[in-house]
């Protein structure tokens, strides 16, 4: 599978296993520690990445007066092009989501203390910021179709699965089938801000991010 495991994801040892399920009595600071190390560090280094990427038109604005300064010409660099504003809008968005997923991916994991079922989430090789959950043979994808709309979709490969009304295809071992679609759009506010909606109703990244784990885990619960 192309991409990278962003929760450092290993098997459980019996006696980590233990150690969570005693949590009720009394949590262990060793359970879970280097799985907590490993996305506390990504979720760190990517929230710098997104600082650094709200810098990028103050950036583009110093160097465009350094050229002014230098050639007596102003220029307008790609930064302030609203088409490279709306794609590098959309690849933070796309990171912004991401670190909210493996946060919380990342508490689900430990809190189940079980090897069995737990989320694990990759980057998709060859795009800019595409990613997606993946547990039991269930798939959550998050794709940027193109800047300034990101497609949701569910997918499930197993052998023996065959939804309702799908096309049989004799003498395949396995089925895959890819759910609805859901479409993020950004919409230009004022001053050029950029609002993320679905079904024209803006949207908060805590919520989404509650609403489609949570509808991940129930449909790939075993």
């Amino acid at each position: 599978m192309d991409g990278m495991d962003f929760l450092g994801n290993k098997r459980a040892t019996p006696q980590a296993r233990e150690q969570a399920h005693s949590g009720r009595e009394g949590s262990s600071p060793a359970a879970g520690a280097s799985s907590s190390a490993v996305a506390g560090a990504t979720l760190s280094t990517s929230a710098a990445g997104m600082r650094q990427d709200r810098l990028g038109w103050i950036k583009e604005l110093v160097r465009a007066e350094q050229r002014m300064e230098e050639s007596g010409v102003i220029e307008f660099g790609p930064a302030f092009d609203p088409a490279q504003i709306l794609l590098s809008e959309s690849v933070a968005f796309m990171n912004e989501m991401k670190v909210a997923f493996v946060d919380a991916a990342s508490a689900f994991n430990q809190l189940k203390g079980s090897s069995l079922g737990r989320v694990k989430i990759y980057g998709i090789a060859n795009t800019h910021a595409d990613f997606m959950l993946f547990r039991n043979g269930f798939k959550l994808i998050f794709a940027l179709r193109e800047p300034g709309a990101v497609s949701v979709r569910f997918h499930y490969v197993g052998a023996g699965f065959q939804p309702a009304g799908a096309p049989v295809t004799p003498g395949a071992g396995a089925v895959s089938h890819a759910g609805e679609e859901d479409l993020l759009i950004a919409r230009w506010g004022a001053f050029g801000d950029l609002n993320w909606t679905f079904q024209e109703q803006p949207i908060k990244v805590d919520y989404l991010t509650r609403y489609y784990l949570t509808r991940f885990i129930r449909e790939s619960a075993k």
